[in-house]
Order: C-alpha cells, then structure tokens, then sequence
C-alpha cells in the first residue's frame, strides 16, 4: 500500500465498480484468444488429414471448440468461469432481480460460450487449415 495515496473515494466502494483487475483481464483474454486460435488450426488440420468434407468438417470444429471450452473451464479456470472471463460477468439481462439471466448464474454461459472460442476469427483458421491440408493430401485422390 502506498502511505502517501488518498484514502479511497465512494467510487472505489461502490458495489456498481467492477471486482476485475483490468491488467489481469487483458492478459486472460490474450491467453484465452491464443489457445482457441491453436485450437481451431489443430482441428483444422486434422479434419484435412482425416479427408473430411461438408458437415463432418465442421461438426469435428464444433466438438473440438466444445472439448477446448471444457478442458479450459476444467484446467485454468477451475469451473469459476466469472472470476476468470469478464463476459460471464455482463450487465446485459433482463435487469429485473431475480430474473433468469440477471444474475452471475445466469450469465454463466456467456463465459463458457466465449472459452469456446467460436468466432470469426478462429473459424476462418480452421478453414485455412482443413483447406490447405486437405488439398495438399487429398489432392490427387
């Protein structure tokens, strides 16, 4: 603690101020945004390997985003998704108490939903990588 600082101001009591510390934030969101990009050019790579087409192709990018999200939840974050990932803990229910989704229980799965990782950017990876293997293994079948 620093002796010379202020004494805390109302605002840094104010149960509306956010309990994340936003370095800590940015480096699991980075962290966060790596493993589900290697994840997606893993399964990739393999769903190119295996010769998969159409709808298989991106049921194993689904399964695989579903297991990462898990083994995520599981290993670093100890099944606290709030005290790890900030959309967990967003203000976007309904904004009655008691509501469902109004609550840290009922935003859960907006944490889990982001640990998975399915988005644009790790979609287009899995593409470049199930394309590009698959042409350069598949390519004179």
């Amino acid at each position: 603690m620093n002796p010379t600082a202020p004494p805390p101001t109302a605002v840094h009591l104010s149960p509306d101020a956010s309990p994340l510390h936003p370095p800590s934030v940015m480096h699991n969101s980075r962290v966060l945004s790596s493993l589900g990009t290697l994840s997606a050019c893993f399964s990739g790579l393999i769903a190119g390997l295996l010769g998969l087409t159409n709808l298989s192709g991106f049921f194993l990018y689904l399964v695989s985003a579903a297991f990462t999200s898990l083994v995520l939840g599981a290993v670093k974050c100890n099944f606290n998704i709030s005290r790890y990932v900030p959309q967990a803990n967003s203000a976007l229910g309904s904004g009655v108490p008691g509501a469902e989704g109004s609550g840290p229980k009922g935003q859960e799965w907006k944490g889990w939903w982001a640990l998975s990782g399915v988005g644009q950017e790790n979609l287009l990876g899995f593409l470049l990588f199930w394309i590009g293997s698959y042409a350069f293994i598949h390519v004179y079948d």
